[in-house]
Formats: C-alpha cells, structure tokens, sequence
C-alpha cells in the first residue's frame, strides 16, 4: 500500500485499514463495504466483548450493542474489554467507550436493556447482521424468529467449559436455530456457566470466530458456515461439523407469538438482569463419537449401553439392531425423554451419522450429561458392515 499515512482510499483511512487493504479477499472494496455495515451485537459478556473489539478493529461502520447487565468482579476472568474500575457499571455503556477508544470513527449505540419479544424488531430493525453472545434458551428463539421476520442472518455462539459452538443461521430462507433444535429444553434444566465453570479464553476463541465469520457474511460470503454447526474443543484443540438442513415443513414466522410463550414460561426471563452472559451450559461435557468397531469391541468387554435408533420407523422396519432399547424420530426425541434411562451410558445411532449427532445436541440442551452420550459415527450401516448378525432385517 503505497498511500500516505491518513490519507482517505475510498473513505477508508489506509494507515489503520493497512493489512485488510492488502488482502485480495478484502481490499478497498471490501473495507469500503464493511465501513457502510451495520451489526447489533446481542449480549456484551465473554463471547460479545472479543466480537465488539474485533469488528470495530475491522472498521465495522455501525454497531448497536444490547445488554442490560453491569460489570461484575467475576467477569473479568473472560470478558477482555472491562477493567477492575468498571465494576458495577453498564456493560452497554462501558463497552461503547472502549469500541469508540478504538476508533473514534465508528457509529456506537448501547442500549442497557434486555433483548424481549416486546422490543426485538425495533432494537434488530435496519441492521446487515446480528450476533447472539446470549445467555438466555428463549432468546435464542426470539432472535431466530425477529431474525426470521426481519429478513437477517444471525451469528450463534455458546460455550461451556473448554468447549464451544458457532452456526450462522438464515431464517428466512435457509437453515435456522429452530431447524436445529425445533424444540426447547424444559426450563431450569440447563446449568448456567457460573455453575459449571469455564476456561476464560474459550469465550474468546468463539467470540472471534463469531466476529471473523460476520466479516464474511458482511462481504457477501460465508456460504461454507450455511447450515453447518461447528463444535471447537479448546482443550483437545479438535472441531468437529455437524450439517442440518431446513426442516421440510418449518414454516417462517410471521410474528413473535411463540418467542413470547417461550419466554413466558422460562422464570429466567424475568430476573433483573442477565445470570451470565458466556451460555447455559449444555449437560457435562460434550458427547463422545464412537465407532462402531469401537463400540463392539468395547460391548464384547462387557459395555453393555442402552441404544437409542433416531430413524424413521420405516428405516427402523428395514433393517434395526435387535438390542434396540427405543426408536424416535430425531426431531421428537425430546418427547421420549422421560423414557431414556436415568443412568448409564446411551448409544445414539441413525444410518450414517449425522440425525444421531443432531439427536445428542437436542438430548444435551435438554439437559442430559454429555458423557453418558455416544454417538454412533458411521452410523446402522457401519454396524451392519461390521457385525451383520446384530441386526435384524424386518
């Protein structure tokens, strides 16, 4: 980049834009692009503080930031854009000078209020993208739903531990957070962070990759991210994808109706602030993938889990495993909740897979330990292939 310090490429300051400018994915163009953006941010906590740094960092041009809760001494150990002097005041507000210390060229509104079903369109209105660092279940539902009304793609993250997890998310017309979980956990069943603990750079992993996949979205790309989970293990340093696809007769919503029952009946909804901002986390630890060399091998040792077949009952006709404790389709597994054993281990198995993963997401946001999960990688085909008298053909 050959232009003076401070001189203006396309309204673009050159000097503090240097290395996107000399990026051929992003350049005068695409930071010209990103200068005209607009993203709220949902949440100021663990995963929104690294997101706000780094897409003001970006020259993100608008950033309306939505939190209610005030700085708290424990917050410290994740949430990077606060200070020991801080405490006890707005996250929204405080926030806001630190973004603006960093560029004084941005458009910053803070907002010190929660996101409800009562102000969403308005606070998510006129804006490129949204990105979700909440801590509430519902409020993942009503930003899916204004989202969904509003025509935006959203951003997911959460984290629990030394683990997390990011989608991005097109209600309209793609896959949404509902075609991932089409129904929520019962309320109370999840535990927040400030109970289980978490790693404080988790937070911020997951909060940069949320702000490096808006900049994506924001330049008209990200398509890879459509309709793909990404589950990251800070800890083993290891990521795994899970792939959904709209549910063939979701519908789009029309209004916030159903978002309002939803946070109607969660009493958390209604405390005075936020319990924490990082996520609720999801059973223990993350479930376990398992192959079926693996399992039958471990089985023959005396490993004796209970399975759960999330296939249709046709498939399950065709061809089933005789140990089969229950069969539920994927999208009503949580109906059969109450009929999963209390304890022990469950096997999760569909035809290759990816139903089973999707399965074991749903069972651990409903509340169930993620150890006691396994899923079945390659799936009945890969148990046939390995131990065909284990399975009966209807």
């Amino acid at each position: 980049m050959t232009e003076p310090a401070g001189r203006p490429v396309r309204g673009v300051d050159a000097v503090r834009h240097a290395r996107h400018l000399r990026l051929e994915e992003i350049g005068e163009e695409g930071q010209a692009r990103l200068s005209t953006s607009s993203v709220a941010v949902i949440g100021a906590g663990g995963l929104g503080c690294p997101v706000l740094l780094y897409l003001a960092a970006a020259g993100v041009g608008r950033l309306t930031i939505v939190d209610d809760d005030v700085v708290d001494l424990s917050n410290l150990q994740r949430q990077v854009i606060y200070r020991t002097s801080d405490v006890g005041r707005a996250k929204a507000e405080v926030s806001r000078e630190r973004v603006l210390e960093l560029d004084p060229g941005l458009h910053v509104e803070a907002h010190t209020q929660r996101l409800t079903p009562q102000n969403a369109l308005a606070l998510l209105e006129g804006h490129d993208l949204i990105i979700d660092g909440t801590d509430l279940i519902p409020a993942r539902y009503l930003i899916d739903d204004a989202c969904a009304i509003l025509g935006l793609p959203w951003i997911h993250a959460s984290v629990h531990r030394f683990e997390g997890r990011i989608a991005l998310f097109e209600p309209k017309q793609g896959a949404s957070y509902r075609d991932l979980h089409p129904e929520p956990p019962p309320p109370g069943s999840v535990q927040a962070c400030n109970e289980v603990g978490v790693l404080g750079a988790v937070p911020g992993v997951l909060g940069t990759m949320q702000a490096a996949l808006a900049v994506e979205v924001l330049l008209g790309r990200g398509e890879a991210a459509k309709g793909r989970l990404t589950m990251v293990d800070v800890q083993g340093l290891e990521t795994r994808h899970l792939r959904f696809e709209r549910l063939e007769h979701r519908t789009s919503p029309t209004d916030l109706a159903d978002a309002q029952r939803l946070w109607e009946a969660d009493p958390a909804c209604h405390l005075g602030r936020h319990l924490e901002e990082t996520d609720a986390a999801v059973g223990g630890q993350m479930f376990h993938q398992i192959s079926s060399p693996e399992f039958l091998q471990r089985r023959s040792s005396g490993w004796s889990p209970f399975v759960l077949d999330v296939r249709s009952s046709e498939e399950h006709a065709q061809m089933a495993a005789h140990s089969c404790g229950l069969t539920v389709p994927h999208p009503q597994v949580l109906d059969v909740l109450s009929d999963l054993p209390d304890h022990g281990d469950i096997l999760i198995h569909c035809k290759s897979g990816m139903r089973s993963m999707m399965a074991a997401m749903m069972l651990m946001e409903a509340g169930v330990d993620g150890s006691r999960l396994y899923n079945l990688q390659d799936g009945i085909l890969g148990w046939y292939a390995n131990a065909p008298e284990d399975i009966r053909v209807g």
